[in-house]
């Protein structure tokens, strides 16, 4: 066996490559591994024989690593363009030194933003023992903090108030709490779920919002993309007020959103994501909680390919799109965009425990009991981790992503929209402005992630289309509207069942087990309240005949008495 050279190396040089080849010969990763993922890491400031492109294969499942120099090939799934400083930190930090990477907006992302997850938590665990043993290696590492831990517990004794709420969630939902607890320890360490349909309501928690720290019904959970409704709802309230119309650009209320095709993205291509850039070229993947001005030039610069048509596939935003509308928001309107939303919607919806976004005093007070989100599924233990947990995540507000608050509080929104647009404490939309959201804007696209309709900022039940389209449950109404968020909540009303149902898991697993289990518990809830009839699943077919609104609906029609009610 070749002796190890005694001295560190600096990282990406020639000598430290040749130490990572045999480090890591042991455990290479098997390339046509279906959980070995190829990311590309650039250096924006190698110099001498430190290398500037160095293709890192990972494998989630055994943390097997393996580092190659030159010139990539064929495209990773993930490249992240970072300084030399960066890249230390990336490898050899801990897990909330690797989130601050995203907050400072030197860091560029193009690709599978997911995988950032899944390499966290290799990187954390190294169950192959490869990166402490290059850790010793390498010359600079940044020192390591302390792992997540829990915090102070609520004001008060909980328990018993949590105890009753579990009883009468077992009492009248059996099936859906069996669901929930088979995932306990799974798929997940926690959960937080609220339901109202069928003369019942019931809000429940169980399990562990963070290390040490029970999760309760008053927890904040982050709702991830769960929070793009509320950017729909408000450029609905806009358009009744014929301050917008989702057919015009961007350009007409953001006169700096022009030059290299920006010109041509429109309302419309954001709200039901079919604009021709791709999700993986987000300007704001590797900064999307850096601070506001960067963010602002950052999409004030992107590119739009040219070679593509709008609408002939999904290309979800999840940063820039609704970053966009915030900024539509205040151009329009003049409040921010937290502003609006809290006085708009949230007030009259009667959510007073939710937040667009933490104060710092807030989350000073909060961040000890906030759930962490765990990265579990493929093999590995749970990992907790500091995503969106850190105090710049929480309290730069991240449009479309970072809203924080109960179940309960996201199924009040979700009542008021199957209430045509009535909260319970004020009016949010007209009844025609509901249907003209959710009615059926994309339909006849479909990508590998299961979505498939949507409608004007809501995922449309499309399990006409095919299983793994489904989106809300086997027995959920085709007129069903909602969304998921990355992975770990879900919300969404069945206008047809007078349902509603909010859930946040706080394990983050693969799309392919989040997607079972969630239908799992949303099947469940149907059977425990006697709404498991028989649902048509194709146009046409037996059952409830499905009438698909017009894919275009006009402002005068959303607007008017006498618009499309439904």
């Amino acid at each position: 066996m070749s002796r190890m050279p005694g001295a560190p190396h600096a990282l990406f040089s020639a000598a430290w490559l040749r130490m990572a080849a045999t480090v890591a010969a042991p455990h290479a990763p098997d390339p046509g591994s279906g959980s070995a993922v190829r990311i590309g890491l650039r250096l924006t400031d190698a110099s001498g024989d430190v290398a500037d492109r160095v293709l890192l294969l990972a494998d989630m499942a055994t943390g097997a690593l393996e580092f190659t120099a030159g010139e990539w090939g064929e495209r990773p799934a993930m490249t992240l363009a970072l300084s030399r400083a960066d890249a230390l930190v990336l490898l050899f930090g801990d897990g909330e030194q690797r989130v601050r990477l995203f907050e400072h907006g030197g860091l560029r992302l193009e690709g599978v933003f997911l995988f950032v997850f899944f390499l966290d938590r290799v990187l954390q665990q190294d169950p192959a023992g490869v990166v402490a043993r290059l850790r010793e290696l390498t010359a600079g590492p940044p020192p390591r903090g302390p792992e997540p831990t829990g915090g102070a517990a609520s004001a008060g004794d909980p328990a018993v108030a949590e105890g009753e709420a579990l009883d009468h969630a077992r009492e009248r939902l059996p099936l859906t709490m069996a669901a929930l607890r088979h995932e306990l320890g799974r798929t997940t360490p926690g959960a937080q779920l609220y339901v109202s349909g069928a003369d019942t309501t019931v809000s429940v928690a169980l399990g562990e919002a963070r290390p040490g720290v029970p999760f309760t019904r008053d927890a904040l959970p982050i709702w991830y993309c769960c929070s793009k409704p509320f950017g729909a709802v408000a450029v609905g309230q806009l358009w009744e007020r014929g301050l917008l119309d989702p057919e015009h650009p961007v350009a007409a209320y953001l006169p700096w959103f022009t030059g290299d095709g920006r010109e041509t993205v429109t309302l419309r291509q954001l709200l039901t994501h079919t604009s021709v850039v791709p999700m993986g070229l987000d300007p704001l993947h590797g900064s999307m909680t850096a601070p506001l001005p960067l963010r602002r030039e950052q999409v004030r610069t992107m590119a739009v390919p040219r070679d593509a048509t709008p609408g002939s596939k999904i290309t979800y935003a999840p940063w820039w799109a609704w970053f966009l509308l915030s900024e539509v928001v205040r151009a329009v309107d003049g409040r921010d965009y937290e502003r609006y939303l809290a006085e708009e919607i949230l007030t009259p919806c009667g959510m007073t425990d939710t937040r667009v976004v933490l104060a710092p005093e807030e989350y000073q007070r909060l961040a000890g009991r906030l759930p962490l989100i765990h990265i579990t599924g493929g093999g590995l233990p749970s990992q907790p981790t500091h995503w969106f947990a850190t105090e710049a995540s929480c309290t730069r507000p991240v449009h479309g992503l970072n809203m924080r608050g109960p179940m309960a509080d996201l199924g009040l929104f979700f009542e008021a929209l199957a209430n045509g647009g009535l909260g319970r404490q004020g009016r949010i939309l007209r009844p025609q402005t509901v249907a003209a959201l959710t009615a059926r804007h994309r339909v006849g696209l479909r990508d590998d992630f299961g979505n498939a309709d949507w409608g004007l900022g809501f995922r449309v039940e499309s399990r006409y289309v095919a299983e793994e389209c489904t989106a809300f449950g086997h027995h959920a109404s085709l007129r069903s509207f909602g969304h998921y968020g990355l992975w770990t909540s879900a919300a969404f009303a069945d206008p047809d069942a007078g349902l509603v149902v909010a859930l946040h898991l706080n394990g983050k697993t693969w799309q392919e087990d989040h997607q079972r289990r969630l239908i799992a518990v949303c099947d469940a809830v149907y059977r425990d309240l006697g709404l498991d009839r028989a649902a048509t699943v194709h146009p046409g077919g037996p059952g409830r005949a499905l009438t698909l609104p017009p894919p275009t609906v006009t402002a005068d029609q959303a607007t008017s008495p006498d618009g499309p009610e439904r």
